[in-house]
């Protein structure tokens, strides 16, 4: 395995044939859904036509995606490299799947995860599932790792014990990823294609937390806390061993 690594830098241009197929197939598959899907369901439209694969194929042979002519490497050369970022933190395993669908059928170049087992599994179970629908070459898969305390690798922490029960709870309002609830429910819990109710406590849902940061200004009493880690080398290690690893960033204080 040719493994590259590279720092922090990231090389993203936007293009309109990407932003094309990203709203055609973010439509027909939803990224908050609570199954791993497949394949593109026909769905319905802003516009209540019905969306199926065989749109998504003819918009991509349409538009002459660069993932369909030229390698990553290439792309890189020419400066029209296009990465997506789903964090360093960020472990939904169902909206990673869902997202790396979705950005291999628009052509990005490189999908850039968590360096954990369960994450890098939902990311080329994506690739596959696209690669089903229409005939692309792979985008490389790149695994972010620290040696430092970094912001890209922390988790917003409180306990919900501590809340006053008059507190209009502004974290769970600014939260972009929906990542802190106050309801108790049940959910599931997704692992390649399989699922196992559980209850969902109050909280930061770790899973889905990637360490924006939105959250600990605005906390009234002062109770959410910032946790970092540094992931693990031994477990990093077992992962730039697999043949579907091709690119590793490393998060570094250069020391």
């Amino acid at each position: 395995m040719a493994l590259r690594y590279f720092c922090t830098t990231n090389i993203s241009t936007q293009h309109h044939h990407h932003a094309s197929v990203i709203t055609l197939v973010s439509s027909s598959l939803s990224l908050t859904s609570t199954r791993m899907q497949n394949s593109i369901p026909a769905a319905r439209n802003s516009k209540n036509k019905f969306i199926t694969a065989e749109n998504v194929k003819s918009l991509v042979s349409t538009v002459v995606l660069p993932s369909i002519s030229s390698t990553p490497l290439e792309s890189l050369h020419r400066g029209n490299w296009v990465k997506l970022i789903c964090g360093a933190s960020f472990e939904d395993v169902v909206d990673i799947r869902n997202l790396s669908l979705v950005y291999t059928l628009a052509g990005v170049d490189c999908i850039d995860c968590a360096a954990d087992a369960s994450v890098l599994s939902a990311v080329n179970e994506g690739i596959e599932a696209a690669r089903d629908i229409v005939c692309l070459r792979r985008p490389w898969v790149m695994i972010s790792v620290n040696d430092d305390k970094d912001l890209h690798f922390r988790k917003a922490e409180f306990d919900p014990e501590d809340c006053p029960a008059d507190c209009s709870r502004p974290c769970e309002n600014v939260c972009p990823a929906n990542a802190i609830t106050f309801q108790g429910k049940s959910t599931s819990v997704i692992s390649h294609n399989t699922e196992a109710p559980r209850v969902l406590k109050d909280g930061v849902i770790t899973e889905r937390c990637y360490g924006c940061g939105r959250c600990l200004p605005v906390c009234p009493y002062d109770k959410i806390r910032e946790v970092t880690y540094v992931r693990d080398a031994i477990t990093t290690a077992d992962l730039i061993k697999r043949n579907d690893v091709d690119a590793m960033e490393i998060h570094t204080s250069g020391r």
